[in-house]
């Protein structure tokens, strides 16, 4: 998770610069500051930042799925191919896991059929 720092500058923590949390307690967030130290800061100083990455229980579209099965292989049934497949319905992503070397997620209302997660985002912001 990342948090953004919303106070003004200081000698250790930059205002609106994103910090990686590596611990979250009950009112503070263990980051790394400006100079690489690690300290703990009051979570009332941050705003969490939104996940760009996908996760499960994300909608797709079935437009940006059919598009993105056809144009590598970016679909997984015991190897990576490519194949159209025609996504009629928009899918949830229901799981995330390691196939092949590759990240990928298998998707609502199909049987095995996992689809390469990286450069899924990018591909759909075109």
């Amino acid at each position: 998770m990342k948090v953004r720092y919303i106070k003004e500058t200081n000698f250790c923590l930059t205002k609106d610069k994103a910090y990686k949390v590596l611990r979250e307690y009950d009112d503070r967030y263990k980051i790394k500051d400006d100079e690489g130290d690690v300290i703990r800061g009051l979570k009332r100083g941050f705003k969490v930042v939104k996940s760009k990455q996908l996760k499960v229980g994300d909608t797709l579209l079935a437009k940006d799925l059919n598009d993105w099965c056809v144009t590598e292989p970016n679909q997984y049934r015991g190897g990576w191919r490519t194949v159209e497949i025609d996504w009629v319905t928009d899918r949830t992503i229901e799981a995330i896991e390691i196939k092949d070397g590759h990240k990928a997620f298998i998707l609502s209302g199909t049987h095995l059929i996992w689809v390469r997660a990286k450069g899924y985002r990018k591909f759909c912001k075109r």
